[in-house]
């Protein structure tokens, strides 16, 4: 199974914060320069998905603690500066560039779980009159 190949560390670490590639996308940006400080417009520029989609994927990972929001002196962005978090992101960039499939399955794979457990709550269980 893929889920073997990840480090269990990767695997937790986009099991809790990692929901797309887009968002894994902008947080590996963000991972790479940590002391920049981005805007929404500097992140759609660099991503090109839109600039709604990109601010709700900021302020996700600012409400996740990966992200700092930034006012002074402009508003923005800039990666969290907790040494765990920053490592984490990095390992997870490094697994990215070199299994890009691996992270990609890792992220989807959990929605597909998640759905089947859903539909599973739903299955009717039948008795064997004979057992």
């Amino acid at each position: 199974m893929f889920e073997q190949e990840l480090p269990p560390s990767i695997r937790n670490f986009i099991s809790r914060y990692v929901r797309s590639v887009e968002q894994l996308e902008i947080l590996l940006l963000f991972s790479r320069q940590p002391g920049v400080a981005w805007s929404v417009q500097t992140v759609y520029d660099t991503i090109l998905s839109t600039p709604q989609s990109v601010e709700r994927w900021l302020d996700e990972l600012v409400r996740n603690g990966l992200l700092e929001r930034l006012s002074d002196p402009a508003p923005g962005y800039r990666c969290c500066t907790d040494e765990g978090l920053v490592s984490q992101m990095t390992a997870l960039g490094e697994f990215y560039r070199t299994r890009p499939v691996r992270v990609i399955e890792a992220i989807y794979k959990r929605d597909v779980n998640a759905a089947q457990s859903f539909a599973d709550a739903f299955k009717i269980k039948t008795t064997d009159p004979t057992s």
